[in-house]
C-alpha cells in the first residue's frame, strides 16, 4: 500500500491549530460556583426548610407557582378590573325611589261634591214694636239658648206691666178675704164667683203685659252663631223687621244626590269622610243621617243627607264646598301599593317592582283604591319594593338602584278610608263602582 509523503500530511496543520486557538480565546469562562451559605436557625426551623435545602432540580425545592411577584401583580389587575366593572354597572343603574308593598285596610265608597248646610238656620224678627235701644251681639258671636241679642225701648210696656201687676195683687188680697167670709157663710156664692172671675182676668192681664215687656229683649231660640245682623241702634222695628240670622253649627249636614242604582247600597248610619280644599290638612267624620226613598225621574237620583261633626262650632261653616265620601264596604287585610307607583299604558295600569337590582314590569289587577293607595288583587307580595319615583326612563329589565331605604311598618287604620266609587253631588255627577 502506498503512503502519502509525510510533507503532504504535515502541511495543513498550522491552519487547523490557528482555528482551534481562536475558538478557545473567544469562549467565556464558566462562572465560579457560589460558596454555600449556612442556613440560620429560623430558616432551619421554618416549615419546608428541608425541602428548600434539597438538591437542585428536585421537586421539593422548586418555588410554588403564583407565589412570585408576577402573581401578585396579576391579582391586583384582576381586582382593578372587577372594581371597574362594578363602577360601570353602578353607572348604568337608574336611581329610583321605592316604597314597599304593605298590608292594611281599604274601603269602597261613593264620592260627591257639594256644599254644607245647617239643619237649623232661622231669621229672627221682633215680637213687639219699638225703637232699638241696644244691640248686644255682633256677627260671628257664638251664643247659647236664651242669651239676649237685642234690647227694644220698654218704658211704656214696663208701666203697663206694673199697673197690671198692682191690680192683680189688689184683687188677690180681696179674694182672700172673700174666701174667708165665704167659708163662714157670710158671703153668698154668686158674689164669691164674681170676685173669683175678676181675679182670674186680672191675672191674665198681668201675664199678657209681662209677656209684652219680655218681648222687648230679643233672645236666642237655640245655641248657635250669629250669621248676620240687620238691626241698627235707634231704628224703629216692627214684626216685619229682620234683626238677625242665627245658625246652629253643631248640626251641619251635606245633601248629596246619589244615582238610583246605588239605592240598595246606601244605608242609614254608614260612615262618611268629609274633606275640603279650603281646609287641606283636616278630615271630618260624617254619617248617613237620612235617605230619601224616592228617585227623581228627571235626574235618576235620590237625596241622601249626611251629618257632619267638627271638633268645635265653626269648624264647618255652612256654604263651605266639601268632598263627601260615603263608605259602602271595607277590606281590612288588603295588599296595598302606593298610588304613585302606578303607570298607565294603553288603558292598562302597570307597576315596576325592583328585584335583584333590576325592575320587573308587572300588570296591576286593581281592586279598591283611594287618593293615596290602591289594592293589588294579585301579582304582588307584601314587602316587595316598587318604584314610586323615576319610572319615566325605565324599561322591563332595566338596572336600577333605590336611593332610599323603605321600611315595612305595621299597618295603621287609614285616616281616609279607601274607595273605588266616584261621583259628584248636587251638580248631576255620576258614581262608579268596581
Amino acid at each position: 500500500m502506498l503512503r502519502p509523503p509525510v510533507s503532504r500530511l504535515l502541511r495543513p496543520l498550522p491552519a487547523i491549530l490557528l482555528a482551534a486557538t481562536l475558538t478557545a480565546c473567544n469562549r467565556t469562562p464558566p462562572a465560579a460556583a457560589p460558596a454555600p451559605v449556612a442556613p440560620t436557625a429560623a430558616a432551619a426551623s421554618a416549615p419546608g426548610a428541608k425541602a428548600a435545602a434539597a438538591a437542585p432540580g428536585s421537586k421539593e425545592g422548586a418555588r410554588p407557582t403564583g407565589s412570585g411577584p408576577g402573581s401578585s401583580g396579576r391579582r391586583s389587575a384582576e381586582a382593578e378590573r372587577e372594581r371597574e366593572r362594578q363602577r360601570q354597572t353602578a353607572a348604568e343603574m337608574v336611581p329610583v325611589e321605592t316604597a314597599l308593598v304593605r298590608r292594611g285596610p281599604i274601603s269602597a265608597f261613593l264620592t260627591f261634591n257639594t256644599t254644607l248646610e245647617t239643619e237649623a238656620m232661622v231669621d229672627l224678627y221682633p215680637q213687639t214694636t219699638g225703637q232699638v235701644e241696644a244691640i248686644l251681639v255682633e256677627e260671628g258671636k257664638v251664643v247659647k239658648e236664651g242669651d239676649p241679642l237685642l234690647k227694644i225701648e220698654d218704658r211704656e210696656l214696663r208701666v203697663d206691666m206694673e199697673e197690671s201687676r198692682a191690680n192683680f195683687e189688689q184683687l188677690e188680697r180681696n179674694f182672700a178675704r172673700s174666701q174667708d167670709l165665704f167659708t163662714r157663710k157670710l158671703v153668698n156664692a154668686q158674689d164669691f164667683e164674681t170676685q173669683k172671675n175678676a181675679l182670674e182676668l186680672a191675672r191674665l192681664r198681668y201675664e199678657r203685659a209681662r209677656l209684652r215687656h219680655a218681648y222687648t229683649t230679643v233672645r236666642a231660640p237655640f245655641g248657635g252663631v250669629v250669621a248676620s245682623r240687620e238691626a241698627q241702634v235707634g231704628a224703629r222695628v216692627s214684626a216685619n223687621s229682620r234683626l238677625f240670622s242665627l245658625v246652629k253649627l253643631d248640626e251641619t249636614v251635606a245633601k248629596v244626590f246619589v244615582p238610583g242604582r246605588y239605592l240598595p247600597v246606601v244605608a242609614e248610619n254608614q260612615p262618611a269622610v268629609v274633606t275640603s280644599e279650603f281646609l287641606p290638612d283636616r278630615t271630618f267624620r260624617g254619617w248617613v243621617k237620612r235617605i230619601s226613598p224616592v228617585i227623581d225621574p228627571k235626574s235618576g237620583t235620590f237625596k241622601v243627607t249626611v251629618g257632619v261633626s267638627g271638633e268645635r262650632p265653626g269648624d264647618l261653616p255652612p256654604g263651605l264646598f266639601v268632598n263627601v265620601r260615603i263608605i259602602t264596604d271595607t277590606r281590612p287585610e288588603a295588599v296595598l301599593i302606593a298610588k304613585r307607583a302606578v303607570i298607565y299604558e294603553g288603558g292598562e295600569r302597570y307597576v315596576f317592582a325592583l328585584v335583584n337590582d333590576r325592575v320587573v314590569k308587572r300588570k296591576l289587577a286593581a281592586g279598591y283604591e283611594d287618593p293615596e293607595q290602591v289594592e293589588a288583587l294579585s301579582g304582588f307580595e307584601v314587602g316587595t319594593p316598587v318604584v314610586v319615583l323615576g319610572q319615566s326612563g325605565l324599561k322591563d329589565g332595566s338596572l336600577a338602584r333605590s336611593v332610599n331605604q323603605p321600611v315595612l311598618t305595621a299597618p295603621d287604620a287609614p285616616a281616609l278610608p279607601a274607595t273605588t266609587a266616584a261621583g259628584s253631588g248636587g251638580n248631576g255627577g255620576t258614581a262608579t263602582r268596581p
